[in-house]
C-alpha cells in the first residue's frame, strides 16, 4: 500500500518518491538565504529536509487535506492553504521583509510556466530549484544549443544564470507521470540582462519574434514595425533578414530587443 493520499488529477499531483531526486533538490542551500518557501509541497515530501536548515520557512499548498501533515514540520502560521497563482507576493514581503528567497517546488505541470513567469518578477526570489516535464525544462535550458532560442529561454536567462540539477523518470513519482521530469536551477543575477522595468516590454518583443520562430525574421520584424525600423533593429545586431529566429543567439536577442526600444 503507498505511503501517499490518493493523487489530486485536477491539482496535477505526482508525489516524488525517489531519494536520489529528493537529495539533489535540497541541497545545497544557496548562498545568503534568509527564507525557504516551497509550492505545492504535498505529503510533506522535500519540507522535513527543507525544515534542517533551521531557517524561516513557508509553504503554499492548494490541497486542503495535507495542512495537517505540514503543520508539524513547519507550524501552522506558515502554511498558505491556497493557489500559488494567486498568492500575494507584496504583502508577504512587505509583513515578512525577506531579501533572499530560495524557491523550491516540484511544479505542477500544468501550470509550471506561469508560475515561473511570476517568481521571476520578484527580485527577492534570489534562487529557485523548480522540477518540470522534461519538454519543458528544455525549452527554458536547451540541451542542445543549435535552432533551440526561444521566449522561455530568453527570458529566464536574462535574469537568472541557468543550470541542470536532475533528471526524474516517471518512476521517480507516485503515480508515475506519461513524462520525463527535470529539475533546473535559477540563481538570480545581480544585474539582469534586461532590467525588470523593462519586462513587459521584453516580453511582448519575444512573443512577436518566437510566435512564428521558424520563419523568417525580416518578414515578422517588418509586419510589427515596418520596412525601416526592422532593417534598422537587423543592422544593430548584425544579422541577415532570412534568419528564423529559432537560429538567433542569445546576446542577439537582446541586441534584437534594446534596437526595437529605440
Amino acid at each position: 500500500m503507498s505511503k501517499f493520499p490518493l493523487a489530486n488529477k485536477q491539482f496535477g499531483q505526482h508525489f516524488l518518491q525517489s531519494s536520489h531526486v529528493i537529495n539533489k533538490i535540497t541541497s545545497p542551500l544557496p548562498s545568503c538565504t534568509d527564507c525557504i518557501v516551497e509550492v505545492g509541497p504535498g505529503p510533506a515530501v522535500l519540507t522535513p529536509i527543507l525544515a534542517k536548515y533551521e531557517l524561516p520557512i513557508y509553504v503554499i499548498e492548494m490541497d486542503q487535506r495535507f495542512v495537517e501533515l505540514l503543520s508539524p514540520v513547519v507550524g501552522a502560521d506558515h502554511i498558505f492553504n491556497q493557489d500559488a497563482l494567486e498568492f500575494d507576493w507584496p504583502n508577504f514581503l512587505k509583513e515578512k521583509k525577506f531579501q533572499s528567497i530560495w524557491l523550491v517546488s516540484n511544479l505542477p505541470y500544468n501550470v509550471s510556466v506561469p508560475l515561473t513567469l511570476s517568481f521571476l518578477k520578484i527580485p527577492e526570489i534570489k534562487s529557485m530549484t523548480l522540477m518540470y516535464q522534461k519538454e519543458v525544462a528544455e525549452k527554458i535550458l536547451p540541451k542542445i544549443t543549435r535552432n533551440s532560442m526561444g521566449s522561455l529561454h530568453a527570458l529566464n536567462r536574462s535574469q537568472f544564470q541557468l543550470s541542470h540539477v536532475v533528471y526524474a523518470p516517471p518512476g521517480a513519482f507516485v503515480p508515475p507521470p506519461k513524462v520525463d521530469s527535470q529539475v533546473l536551477h535559477f540563481l538570480r543575477k545581480t544585474t539582469p540582462d534586461v532590467d525588470r522595468q523593462l519586462l513587459p516590454k521584453f516580453e511582448a518583443f519575444l512573443r512577436i519574434v518566437f510566435s512564428q520562430r521558424r520563419k523568417q525574421l525580416g518578414g515578422i520584424l517588418k509586419n510589427n514595425f515596418g520596412a525601416e525600423k526592422a532593417t534598422y533593429i537587423l543592422d544593430q545586431a548584425k544579422v541577415g533578414p532570412n534568419i528564423r529566429a529559432e537560429s538567433l543567439e542569445y546576446e542577439q536577442v537582446l541586441t534584437l530587443f534594446k534596437a526595437s526600444l529605440v
